[in-house]
């Protein structure tokens, strides 16, 4: 099943897309294998060396197939990336400019989704500040090659967040082949608020910035942040509905337009009220 929002040139890229990520698997598979051959031959436990410059550096036939997959693994991420659709996923609340951004709707198999993956989303609208996400996973069976973290099975917003200045989250839906039901969260403000105040984004274990004096620095979505041990996750969306910092896009549009309408369909879903991760296959 796919979500009927998506246009035909997308639709026409699953095959292509799912093409790349067996060829990606198996390059990974052939890596390791490799890997694991050279360090039978240099013995182990022993200093393995993995650049000609290296003084431990061996050169066997193993590393050499190695080098050859890693190489193809790079070669196939940057065909993905460059080929993943940039899909409307929210609508902006004050300028009304619809958020476009990088995403795989295929499955959480897909490249998109690893935790280290960095694609070239669009330029948003100056009032875009994060977007954040959740996946109910129902009956879909998806076995990714790495560690997946979707978010928890229903929508949710930061409470830190929302007491900034102007913050409103916009909700939209998207179904994912395979059988899942994605929620994009996005957060917008008049004035977007510093960079290093924000959180980690959808899928992501880490909050990456640069600061407005072109400060760069990280921070662990698990990590403290002001006062908070951990960072809060409030399901409760009535409060914030209530407060006019709660809208939506309508379920099977396509999320190009913030809903007139005055019940929030996203409020009080069943699911899982924790963040999920979905376990790389073995």
């Amino acid at each position: 099943m796919f979500d009927q929002t998506l246009p035909p040139e997308v639709l026409a890229w699953k095959p292509a897309r799912d093409e790349l990520v067996l060829r990606h698997r198996a390059e990974r598979v052939a890596y390791n294998e490799a890997l694991n051959e050279h360090a039978r031959h240099v013995g182990l436990p022993a200093e393995i060396g993995t650049e000609p410059a290296h003084a431990a550096f061996v050169n066997t036939p193993a590393h050499k197939a190695a080098r050859r997959a890693l190489a193809a693994q790079v070669a196939i991420e940057r065909a993905y990336f460059q080929q993943l659709p940039r899909l409307p996923l929210a609508t902006c609340p004050h300028c009304q400019k619809p958020l476009y951004r990088c995403f795989d709707p295929f499955g959480l198999d897909g490249l998109f989704w690893k935790p280290d993956s960095q694609p070239e989303d669009p330029t948003p609208c100056p009032h875009f500040c994060l977007l954040q996400g959740a996946v109910t996973l129902g009956d879909s069976q998806y076995a990714p090659d790495f560690d997946v973290q979707p978010g928890p099975g229903v929508p949710f917003v930061l409470p830190r967040l929302m007491v900034m200045e102007g913050m409103e989250v916009v909700i939209s839906e998207l179904m994912l082949a395979g059988g899942a039901r994605a929620f994009p969260i996005a957060y917008f403000a008049p004035r977007r608020p510093p960079a290093q105040s924000l959180a980690a984004s959808w899928s992501r274990p880490n909050l990456v910035y640069s600061t407005q004096l072109g400060v760069h620095g990280w921070r662990r979505s698990d990590e403290p942040v002001g006062n908070l041990e951990v960072e809060e996750l409030d399901y409760e969306l009535g409060p914030w509905l209530e407060r006019g910092q709660l809208r939506w896009c309508e379920p099977g549009a396509d999320r190009t337009r913030i809903s007139a309408a005055v019940a929030c369909p996203f409020i009080n879903l069943p699911g899982v009220r924790q963040p999920q991760q979905l376990a790389r296959a073995t």
